[in-house]
């Protein structure tokens, strides 16, 4: 059964080991560490019983989600295992009355662009050369407020 918990300080290393599999970069284990104190942050932990499987992080200040990483184990994409981890984002942003989201995503990454495209994301900017490779990154956008019925 798929689980939905705050980040714990034992997750960790598991979610390195997939931020670097998928995302071939990491926050790193002492950034993981540190945000586990930050009254802004808030990073969630899909677990397959006690194995992590994916997490998601963002930081709500004044207003405004930036999500910072999210990664799902590739065995479990396309499992509703994502939309349970956004979903926490979400009821994060609505305790905190957040009015938008904003996040950072690969140019190539189609599936990330077609999942956040799902609920409501639209591309407002584009970062040239933003990641290690030269990648550029999208920058996407959501409005909490714009059209309710978009929550899941």
């Amino acid at each position: 059964m798929i689980t939905v918990t705050n980040l714990e300080k034992n997750d960790i290393l598991k979610i390195v080991e997939l931020e670097t599999m998928l995302l071939q970069e990491t926050l790193g284990v002492e950034m993981l560490q540190a945000e586990l104190h930050n009254q802004y942050a808030h990073f969630y932990c899909a677990k397959d019983g006690n194995e992590p499987i994916g997490y998601i992080g963002c930081w709500i200040i004044e207003g405004t989600c930036d999500m910072i990483n999210f990664v799902v184990q590739k065995e479990y994409q396309r499992m509703g295992v994502g939309t349970k981890l956004f979903q926490e984002v979400l009821n994060q942003c609505l305790k905190e009355k957040a009015t938008e989201i904003l996040l950072e995503v690969r140019a190539s990454n189609e599936q990330a662009i077609s999942f956040y495209t799902k609920f409501g994301f639209k591309q407002i900017a584009t970062r040239k050369e933003y990641y290690k490779n030269k990648e550029d990154a999208c920058i996407l956008r959501k409005d909490l407020y714009e059209n309710l019925s978009n929550w899941i």
